[in-house]
């Protein structure tokens, strides 16, 4: 089997999303999950499982739908927010941990990566 880069809690939560996705069937970073069964609104579903999961926030309007083409892209996401979590911009070029609560998600992120970026985001002290 090969090994995947996300850990066990995205593993089982994304194959609770997976209707067709057969119980041990493997699961690589670019299987298609459309053709596994995952819609508009087993999208929804799989943030509010994540965001409870691994302690992440994705605000309305900040999850792409290609953030859902396959398990390598939608796992770059939920590692970028956990970033984004820990880390706040000082209003320069430099960055510090957070102390507040992050307000608006991943701002900036871009459809054509899956490393993504916090630039411009806001935050509550």
């Amino acid at each position: 089997m090969t090994t995947v880069p996300w850990d066990t809690a995205f593993d089982e939560v994304l194959r609770t999303s997976l209707p067709l996705l057969k119980q041990g069937e493997e699961l690589l970073p670019g299987t298609p999950l459309s053709e596994y069964g995952l819609d508009s609104m087993g999208m929804m579903q799989l943030i509010a499982r994540l965001e409870t999961s691994h302690g992440v926030s994705f605000p309305p309007g900040t999850m792409p739908s290609s953030a859902f083409a396959n398990p390598g892209v939608l796992w770059g996401m939920v590692q970028a927010a956990q970033q984004a979590g820990e880390w706040q911009s000082d209003g320069g070029t430099r960055r510090r941990p957070a102390r507040g609560r992050r307000q608006n998600g991943l701002a900036g992120w871009s459809e054509h990566g899956s490393q993504g970026t916090t630039a411009g985001a806001s935050w509550q002290l």
